[in-house]
């Protein structure tokens, strides 16, 4: 690794430069270790971010919710689900039956069973294995929001697992979250 990193560059440098003496060559011999150990270590911390599964990439449609065993409650009608290759994602589903259409002057009846059903949120992911984390940056619930860390931690984080098998995506949210043990199954949308 590093010590052929070393010798191969002091090797080309050494015909370019002849009458270089050979103490000025251990001294380049050694700048280009430290050039080499820099860039490691510079590199790491963002090589050993855990990088999203390019399959997950692209927008998802809910194709079936199951909630958790022993737990009754209305499932989401739509939802999109979206996973960038950058680390962000956004994820807003309407949960329960059909909502009425809202007229030019809806009541605050109205408009709260229009809105309330509603879940959206927005924010970073990464991958681990089949692990999602997501924290939300936005998110139509405030307390949810307040939540996150903008320099990282555990903030407002949420789990998920999935894995992906003949173009469908079957998400697990993990307990506790606000989908709390839920399972979605997702297509791409027009598929």
């Amino acid at each position: 690794g590093l010590s052929r990193l070393r010798v191969a560059c002091c090797d080309v440098l050494q015909p370019c430069f002849p009458l270089v003496p050979e103490p000025v060559m251990k001294i380049v011999e050694r700048l280009s270790t430290l050039v080499a150990l820099v860039t490691i270590a510079l590199v790491s911390p963002l090589a050993a971010q855990a990088q999203p599964a390019s399959e997950l990439h692209g927008g998802w449609v809910i194709q079936d919710w199951q909630a958790p065993e022993g737990q009754t409650g209305a499932t989401p009608q739509r939802g999109l689900f979206m996973f960038t290759e950058s680390g962000h994602y956004s994820i807003m589903y309407i949960v329960g039956d059909a909502r009425e259409p809202l007229g030019a002057n809806p009541t605050d009846e109205a408009s709260a069973a229009a809105y309330g059903p509603f879940v959206a949120n927005s924010g970073r992911y990464s991958v681990s294995g089949n692990v999602i984390t997501y924290e939300a940056f936005v998110a139509k619930d405030p307390a949810y929001m307040a939540g996150f860390e903008p320099t990282g931690g555990d903030g407002n984080a949420q789990t998920m697992t999935f894995g992906i098998e003949d173009g469908t995506l079957t998400l697990s949210f993990g307990e506790g979250g606000p989908m709390g043990g839920a399972t979605a199954t997702m297509r791409r949308p027009g598929g």
